[in-house]
Parts: structure tokens; sequence; C-alpha cells
């Protein structure tokens, strides 16, 4: 592995490295999180691949960006509910400024020759290579905004 990887290098080789997309985007800011383990948040962003357990619906790696949010902005009353809510569409919107969507079965829908949106299966590493599986493309654009919006908000330095 490379030294001095920004964030969507890492989460391009967590993806590449069997993790599925939340797994990747979530796992390459561990060193961001001061109170959990790397482990745990695998862990928790486990059943987010594939658009929820590849039902297709949220995209994966805006799942794992929700999750670097939540751990290193999150809040914890009603009060401020409504704030966390517009803070998070804001970084939200900035993956939907680039694909228009955060769907997982829409954006694979942009990639016709996968034809992947109703797919259930994983897909092989040689698949994932011969076609240039669009999922790491939504997995570095999602650590990259993610990272950007961290260090604007102090988070990161």
């Amino acid at each position: 592995m490379r030294l001095n990887m920004n964030y969507a290098d890492k989460a391009e080789n967590l993806f590449r490295s069997g993790l599925n997309c939340a797994q990747a985007v979530s796992g390459a800011f561990c060193d961001v999180f001061s109170c959990i383990d790397e482990l745990l948040v695998l862990d928790l962003a486990s059943p987010f691949g594939g658009g929820f357990a590849r039902k297709r619906d949220l995209c994966g790696a805006v799942s794992g960006m929700g999750i670097v949010f939540g751990l290193t902005l999150g809040t914890h009353t009603g009060e401020e509910k409504l704030g966390t809510y517009a803070s998070a569409a804001a970084l939200t919107d900035r993956f939907i400024d680039r694909y228009e969507s955060i769907v997982c079965s829409e954006l694979l829908e942009k990639t016709p020759d996968l034809a992947l949106a109703d797919r259930k299966s994983p897909l092989t590493e040689d698949e994932k290579q011969a076609h240039h599986w669009p999922c790491i493309d939504y997995v570095r654009v999602a650590a990259k905004v993610t990272e950007e919006y961290l260090r604007e908000h102090g988070v990161i330095k």
C-alpha cells in the first residue's frame, strides 16, 4: 500500500480487498474516529452493501458517508435533529451533484453493459476488473466529498 494515501485511495483499496462500498468508505476514515474500533466500524457497515443487503436502495457508498458523518458530526438530541438532517443533506448533495442519484439500482442502470440492477449475487473479482465495476468510482467520490466536508468543518486538518 502506498504511503500518504488520501481517503479516496484508502476507500478504493478497502473496496478492492473485498469489503462492500459502505465498509470501504466508512473504513477509510477510521483514523478520524477517536472512540470506535476499526473492526466495529466495518461490522456496523457490513449490511449496507449493494443498497442495503443487496436490495439496491440507498447506495452503500452514501451509507458509508452517513456513518462517517454520524461518527464525527452526529448529534444526540431532538433539538439538534433538523440541523443534523440539513448538514447531512448538504453532504449528500455533493454526491447527487456528481451522479444525479443516491439510489443503487439507478446508479447501476447507468452502466448498461453490466445490467446489474437486479443482480443478487456479488460480482467476482474477475468481473469487477473486466467491467471496471462502477462502484469503485462511487466509493472514491463518496470518500472524496466526505473528506472535503470534514475538512471544511474542522474534523480533519
